[in-house]
């Protein structure tokens, strides 16, 4: 008979603890790398444009003695130009995160000093979702959610760039925020 009474009440709170879990994390995403495609396009051409224009100075000998220097030049700045692009890169795909639960919008940046923020869903006003054409062309779908709060002083216009799915995503953070709201409109109706 005890064995019968106890069964019950760790069905019940298994389950309350898996739905306090689904409700805490229901969603989290990260920054992507393909949303740098377009730029990574762009820094080839200009790499292949400065060493072009290296090897037509140097080809039609239009730089007497000083070709070493220009060369130098060229290489220094593809370097700069390159180490640029990998620090940028890994340090959004690497930091940039991001959790939607059912009450807030967590977005975490940082490597040496981490930055954790959140904004409550009921909050925001509007969700705008962008996908330039650059976006759906090269940069494989990858979108940006603009996330309007007039409400929150520190995020009145959140920018979430280089999102992979962003129709879901917006989606998702357009039906939580409606969904908040709608249970605030309930509460404070009654």
């Amino acid at each position: 008979m005890n064995e019968d009474n106890i069964s019950p009440t760790i069905e019940n709170s298994v389950s309350a603890a898996s739905n306090e879990k689904t409700e805490k994390e229901e969603l989290q995403w990260a920054y992507s790398g393909k949303a740098m495609r377009a730029q990574c396009c762009l820094y080839w051409i200009i790499t292949f444009l400065l060493f072009g224009g290296g090897f037509y100075l140097t080809f039609k000998e239009l730089l007497d003695s000083a070709y070493l220097w220009v060369w130098i030049g060229i290489v220094v700045l593809a370097t700069i130009l390159w180490f640029q692009f990998l620090v940028t890169y890994f340090y959004r795909t690497w930091t940039l995160r991001y959790k939607l639960t059912n009450h807030r919008l967590y977005t975490y940046k940082g490597f040496f000093t981490k930055t954790s923020d959140s904004l409550e869903l009921v909050y925001i006003e509007d969700v705008q979702l962008i996908q330039t054409f650059w976006d759906r062309l090269l940069n494989g779908g990858v979108g940006r959610l603009i996330i309007f709060s007039s409400a929150d002083k520190t995020h009145s216009k959140l920018l979430i760039t280089g999102i992979e799915n962003p129709q879901s995503i917006f989606e998702k953070v357009d039906t939580a925020r409606a969904n908040v709201r709608a249970k605030r409109a309930i509460i404070s109706g009654s």
